[in-house]
This record gives C-alpha cells, sequence and structure tokens, in this order.
C-alpha cells in the first residue's frame, strides 16, 4: 500500500513538473505593460525563447516590441517639444514657435498610438501562448480520480 502510495505522489510529481507555466501581462505604474511568468518579471526576448515553438507568438511579440519601441522613439521627443513650446507660451516675454508645438503634439499623439497598439500586441501574444499551452498539457493526459472500495479497504483509482 505504502509502495502504491509513494508510485502515485511521484507519478503527480512527474506530471505536474513537466507542465508548462503561463504568462501574463501586467500594468507597471511607470513602465507600462510588462510580461510575467512564475511571479518573475521576464522580457520580450526571453518570452520569445520561451515561446519558440509558436512562431504565431514570436511574430506578434516581435512586433509587438517594434510598435513599443518606435512609439516610444517618436512619442517623447514629441511631448518634450509640445511641454516646452507650452511652457514657453506662459511666459509674457518669450515668443513661442507654435509650429513646434504642433508637430510636437502630432508626435506625441502617433507615439501613444503605436505604443497602446504593440501592447495589444502583448497581451494577444501572450493569450494566445496561454491557449496553446493549455490545450497542448490538457489534451495529452486526462485522467479521472475515484474514491472507491473493495474487500481490501477503501482506496483511490486513476482512469485515463
Amino acid at each position: 500500500m505504502k509502495i502504491n502510495l509513494f508510485t502515485l505522489i511521484l507519478c503527480f510529481i512527474s506530471i505536474t513538473s513537466f507542465a508548462q507555466s503561463t504568462m501574463s501581462v501586467e500594468k507597471e505604474y511607470w513602465s507600462g505593460f510588462a510580461i510575467y511568468q512564475n511571479g518573475n518579471k521576464i522580457s520580450i526576448k526571453k518570452a520569445k525563447e520561451i515561446a519558440k515553438n509558436n512562431l504565431e507568438v514570436v511574430k506578434k511579440l516581435s512586433s509587438a516590441k517594434t510598435n513599443r519601441t518606435i512609439g516610444t522613439i517618436i512619442g517623447y521627443p514629441g511631448s518634450f517639444a509640445f511641454g516646452y513650446t507650452l511652457g514657453t507660451s506662459l511666459n509674457k516675454n518669450v515668443k513661442s514657435n507654435w509650429t513646434i508645438g504642433g508637430i510636437g503634439a502630432g508626435m506625441m499623439i502617433t507615439g501613444m498610438i503605436l505604443q497602446g497598439r504593440g501592447n495589444k500586441q502583448l497581451k494577444e501574444a501572450v493569450s494566445e501562448y496561454n491557449t496553446s499551452i493549455t490545450k497542448s498539457t490538457t489534451s495529452l493526459f486526462n485522467p479521472e480520480f475515484f474514491v472507491c472500495s473493495s474487500e481490501n479497504g477503501i482506496g483511490l483509482s486513476m482512469r485515463f
């Protein structure tokens, strides 16, 4: 009986150790959205290494990183130009150049749109990865557990 229980526990441990863990996308205060796995923050590069077998997820992660990077490169200088022009317009001694402020506002809005698109692609890629691993892990092994009794006593049976 002890050997059977030990074998059953060993079987459960081996099944759970081979299962892949899911990823999640969480909002951080300063850095925007980030990918987490098992409570640890991982980079997009690490997420691509984890999902290397699913080419669609890797493609979406690459596109998300590109959109977020370009959005940052365009958005921050545009925000600075708009904010600087707005700040100088408050000073009555300096004449503001609203052409630069308008271009800056356009760059800022474009950067926000690109970053938003990148964050959406990041969420879609993580969601697609999670559905792909739950499909592959649940379809391979679906045991059913029953409490049964016999002339020897009460026991646990597993059917798969």
